[in-house]
């Protein structure tokens, strides 16, 4: 698969400022390891009304205080998907989905969490085929595939060994961290192509600063 991943500018030493181009063709964004397939329009729609997430709301927000924390979201997942997710991956969620940092999830970044996480486990269990818990190289690369999104097996194979080098697989856990680490990147990546021609630049300290804030 081609690329077309570029970086120019001075040495991070020198006073000039460093850009960096990141130039994806098209609607896809792609980095030297695969593509991600971007929707557009996606930036410009209304999130749709998740009934059930509404519904669980109240009920999950223990000191009513109009959010839900990492232990209210844990219990939220064991309750109502049957899943039982670490306190880590708990506050990882939260953390990324925490868009004003209040230190919790509202209502509306809550049914964005649960939109994802329905799709994320279902492509988890779909994908394994063995029933084992754990995605190899092969499943992973089909479990993105149907959430429509295309990597090279060389970077497949990255995700897995970042996870587990020795074993070579991929927990329910890890799956959804790297789920919302890809899904995070990708909107910020799309808030930065303002001509949505696959295109952005960052100078180098804006570069660092997407990196350390997530």
């Amino acid at each position: 698969m081609d690329s077309s991943y570029e970086k120019s500018g001075t040495d991070v030493h020198t006073s000039k400022t460093k850009v960096i181009e990141i130039r994806p063709a098209g609607a896809t964004v792609k980095t030297k390891y695969g593509e991600l397939t971007s929707d557009k329009n996606q930036k410009n729609r209304s999130p749709s009304t998740n009934y059930d997430a509404q519904r669980w709301f109240p009920v999950l927000e223990g000191k009513s205080e109009g959010k839900i924390s990492a232990k209210e979201l844990q219990n939220a997942f064991k309750l109502y998907q049957g899943k039982h997710f670490s306190d880590n991956v708990c506050k990882f969620v939260v953390r990324l989905f925490d868009l004003d940092k209040n230190g919790g999830v509202d209502i509306r970044e809550f049914e964005q969490i649960y939109t994802s996480v329905k799709q994320w486990v279902t492509a988890f269990n779909t994908c394994d085929r063995a029933r084992s818990g754990f995605l190899t190289d092969s499943e992973l690369d089909l479990a993105l595939k149907q959430m429509n999104i295309n990597f090279s097996p060389d970077f497949v194979t990255f995700l897995i060994n970042r996870c587990d080098p020795v074993n070579k697989k991929m927990s329910l856990d890890q799956f959804i961290v790297t789920c919302v680490q890809m899904q995070k990147y990708t909107d910020e990546f799309r808030a930065r192509d303002e001509k949505s021609d696959g295109v952005i630049k960052l100078r180098y300290e804006d570069f660092l600063e997407l990196l350390m804030k997530n």
